[in-house]
């Protein structure tokens, strides 16, 4: 009695079956399909776990902006390396923290500010030779 392999467009026969599955498939195409579910899986949970991680840490985060970064964070789960963890890895973490206290360093905080005053500078003579008779 030979089994035919149940894959759309897939020919491939055998009259070996060790194990009586109901609908067959040829070994190529069974470990796709379990492949795929994984993959999926891995997916929905790098969604659920993604979006409340993004918008958990980062505060105020505009709607937008966070189903950007699930769907980045997506894209990256189901690359072709291979799936990432949900978490960020160690180096990330690690990248992040020392972002966030280059940001907060007093020399960023203090050229920050600088530029700031700079721009607001700008922003007031421009209006000011828009507008000469206005004063503020």
């Amino acid at each position: 009695m030979s089994k035919t392999c149940t894959y759309e467009g897939c020919s491939e026969t055998t009259s070996q079956v060790a194990k009586q599955r109901k609908p067959w498939m040829c070994k190529k195409h069974r470990n796709k399909m379990y492949k795929d579910k994984y993959k999926k899986k891995k997916s929905d949970q790098a969604l659920n776990c993604g979006g409340t991680a993004s918008t958990g840490s980062a505060g105020n985060v505009k709607l937008e902006e966070s189903a950007d970064n699930i769907l980045s964070i997506v894209k990256q789960r189901t690359g072709s390396f291979g799936d990432r963890p949900a978490r960020p890895t160690l180096l990330e973490q690690v990248l992040n923290q020392k972002r966030l206290s280059l940001l907060r360093s007093p020399e960023v905080v203090q050229f920050l500010q600088k530029q700031q005053q700079l721009l607001n500078q700008q922003v007031l003579e421009q209006r000011q030779q828009q507008f000469p008779g206005a004063s503020m």
